[in-house]
């Protein structure tokens, strides 16, 4: 995979980013961003895939969709979710409607799947990404809360 250096730099960018903001919660880790296998095997499918931006010969932006299960919940009507999972504009590209594209993108490709939503998890520190998925027309599911014990 040509652009594997490219997606994990990506990946790094979003992964410092979280560990800035919440160091309680995300920390450093040894190795790639994301193994090369598990790149892979999101490209492999079927339910799942990379999108990628591209500027020039430049990776300049991802968008990481899995297929989720809703829980086994009698009462609730049963959906095929995709999960926006990660999306990425680096740094210096940002401002250029790139992460619109690959949003538009997403749910051109959950389309195709058959699938009833597009859903993304957004930390509470997050507002300017909770801002553009809201700009885009996501509207708020569920608030999780949490209480350190």
């Amino acid at each position: 995979m040509g652009g594997y250096d490219a997606l994990v730099a990506l990946f790094d960018e979003l992964d410092e980013f979280h560990r800035q903001a919440r160091p309680d919660v995300f920390r450093r880790f040894d190795g790639p961003a994301r193994p090369r296998e598990q790149i892979a095997q999101w490209l492999a499918g079927p339910g799942s895939t990379v999108l990628v931006a591209e500027s020039g010969q430049d990776v300049v932006g991802l968008a990481v969709l899995l297929t989720r299960q809703p829980p086994a919940f009698p009462g609730a009507v049963p959906h095929k979710v995709i999960e926006l999972d990660n999306i990425v504009v680096r740094a210096d590209q940002r401002s250029q409607r790139i992460g619109r594209q690959l949003l538009e993108a997403t749910v051109a490709w959950t389309r195709g799947q058959g699938t009833s939503y597009v859903a993304v998890a957004v930390h509470a520190f997050n507002r300017d990404a909770r801002r553009f998925y809201e700009n885009f027309g996501l509207l708020p599911s569920i608030d999780r809360l949490v209480l350190t014990a």
